[in-house]
């Protein structure tokens, strides 16, 4: 029987990466979500749970009284507390609170998945199969300059609050900085790369993979998200970093940052095809390919192919005025109106 995992958070957004980071191990894992520790419960009643991975503040009771409650049904259970808390009572308190293991948000993915597998009893497939994780910045002296040496670089150029390097599955590979809240910080990196992927789609389809930029403009901190080659992004948080009149000059030392991180990117191994530089197949539109016509259409079908564009478009608000002014009217042949069948003495009015 697969060991089952049961993921409770009240933020749809960390669940749901938790749970495909988990699915991506491919070790026969059952894993659920629940989004409040009352309803984990329920279904801890219901079904066994082996691995527990719990939010330190959920609605209704805490992390830490479920995770009791938890191990007063099975005592056996391995536990894990996730928290975006920073005040430091609070982060004592969860240290404290008897888990197994404990991660602050945002997750360390790798580091979370190494763990399952140790508290499991699983294969260790993380740590055996990578020396280092898989996007670890190069030294210095292999490259001159490290993943976060550029980040430290444009952070201060920038004058930001935070600069964070991002991979498509939502790793943070390289950060300088912190951003303005960490409680929100996988959320935010979690919406950020639902937008990259599907931009990155609207570029494609523009045949200008890549070359797609975000603009955040706010009273208090400005955001600025672009991607880093097909499978990065890079975010960058700030005072007035969006601002109209000096934004040219900083999208020009962001650029410059970009080339820089590709370039590192290329030091460690990942083949990265020049942003804009992919080989697409743009595909034919309508006026370069007319549309062809099927053969053997019924002809009814085809008059209604023939009138599309040359009738105009009809006013939703006309056509109901003149509904409530003249009423319905049917104009089918082979039916009556209720009025057309009493007068032929269909009804049963007319019968009596």
């Amino acid at each position: 029987m697969p060991k089952r995992v049961l993921i409770v958070d009240d933020q749809r957004e960390v669940s749901r990466l938790l749970k495909s980071a988990l699915e991506t191990i491919e070790q026969g894992l059952d894993v659920a979500e629940a989004p409040s520790g009352e309803e984990a419960v329920l279904d801890a009643r219901r079904r066994q749970v082996d691995l527990l991975v719990a939010d330190f503040r959920l609605p209704g009771i805490t992390g830490v009284e479920l995770m009791k409650k938890f191990r007063a049904l099975n005592p056996q259970i391995k536990i894990i507390l996730i928290t975006g808390v920073s005040d430091p009572r609070l982060l004592k308190e969860v240290q404290s609170a008897g888990a197994d293991a404990f991660f602050p948000k945002p997750v360390s993915i790798a580091d979370f998945l190494d763990t399952v597998e140790r508290l499991l009893g699983m294969a260790r497939t993380i740590v055996k199969a990578e020396t280092k994780p898989p996007f670890e910045p190069p030294l210095e002296e292999e490259t001159g300059v490290s993943l976060g040496g550029i980040l430290v670089n444009l952070r201060r150029d920038l004058d930001a609050q935070a600069a964070v390097f991002i991979d498509n599955l939502g790793h943070v590979q390289a950060e300088a900085g912190q951003l303005p809240d960490p409680n929100t910080a996988v959320s935010l990196i979690a919406s950020l790369m639902g937008m990259f992927n599907a931009a990155q789609k609207v570029a494609s389809l523009l045949n200008h993979a890549g070359s797609h930029l975000h603009l955040f403009d706010s009273d208090g901190l400005d955001g600025v998200f672009v991607p880093v080659g097909p499978a990065h992004a890079l975010l960058l948080v700030g005072k007035q970093l969006a601002d109209v009149h000096k934004l040219a000059d900083r999208l020009e030392r962001i650029f410059t940052a970009r080339a820089q991180l590709l370039d590192a990117l290329k030091s460690i191994g990942i083949a990265i095809e020049p942003l804009g530089s992919q080989e697409t197949t743009p595909q034919r539109s309508a006026i370069e390919e007319p549309f062809t016509q099927p053969e053997n259409l019924p002809r009814d079908f085809l008059e209604i192919l023939n009138q599309v564009g040359k009738k105009p478009p009809i006013d939703p608000n006309a056509f109901w005025d003149t509904v409530v002014e003249k009423g319905t009217t049917y104009t089918e042949p082979d039916k009556l109106t209720y009025e057309q069948a009493s007068k032929l003495g269909l009804t049963p009015d007319s019968a009596q």
